[in-house]
């Protein structure tokens, strides 16, 4: 996949910006998901919400203030950061792209469904209001395909991280990174931290980091 977006950059090259990019700015999400009820260490808590959709606005609304252009928003769909995102976006008039690791049920009872069915209501209405033309699906399991053979450093969310990086890259010459992270690593591979080090490595500013560590009581 670390191929694959090189292969992306250089098959742009040459070529117009209009054939080439949908957008003249892509804002490309990573962040956490609502905690579990159980959580041993808060990371990012239910109570934490409202704070974090007014820090997440805040940094939106600059973004747009700098990048007076077509814009596009592109994130995952788990409870938590990334359906804020894709709710902030709305109230701002930023279109925006879901992209899925699984199909739906799947995706929803592996990243949506364990924050409750608030959330699940909520992860519908995005899907409804995009429309299918906007909503796509990396594969059909966890597993990762045949092809790719077996790398033990190499995960179904790393290659989910690498595939929105590729997303951003082909929507538009500039792209930014927002991040809602606590900026330690996470349970397991392809987390926040990982999205944020794939945007530098391919030349995507990486907004003020949004950590949730600030918005606990």
């Amino acid at each position: 996949m670390a191929d694959g977006l090189r292969l992306v950059a250089e098959s742009l090259d040459g070529l117009s910006d209009a054939k080439r990019f949908g957008w003249d700015h892509a804002i490309l999400f990573t962040g956490h998901m609502i905690d579990a009820p159980d959580r041993k260490h808060p990371r990012f808590p239910a109570s934490c919400e409202g704070r974090a959709r007014e820090a997440m606005a805040k940094t939106l609304r600059e973004l747009k203030r700098v990048h007076t252009v077509r814009t596009v928003g592109i994130a995952g769909g788990a409870s938590g950061g990334d359906l804020l995102f894709h709710e902030e976006c709305a109230s701002l008039g930023i279109e925006t792209l879901l992209r899925l690791t699984l199909p739906q049920e799947k995706f929803i009872e592996t990243s949506v469904a364990p924050a409750g069915e608030a959330w699940v209501k909520r992860f519908h209405a995005l899907v409804e209001r995009l429309g299918k033309s906007n909503v796509e699906v990396l594969g059909d399991s966890l597993e990762l395909p045949a092809w790719m053979g077996e790398r033990m450093d190499y995960d179904v969310w790393q290659r989910t991280n690498l595939w929105l990086m590729q997303e951003a890259i082909a929507r538009a010459p500039a792209r930014s990174l927002l991040a809602l992270w606590d900026g330690e690593a996470g349970d397991g591979p392809g987390g926040t931290q990982h999205l944020v080090e794939a945007a530098l490595r391919y030349g995507t500013v990486v907004a003020p980091i949004i950590r949730t560590q600030d918005l606990i009581d």
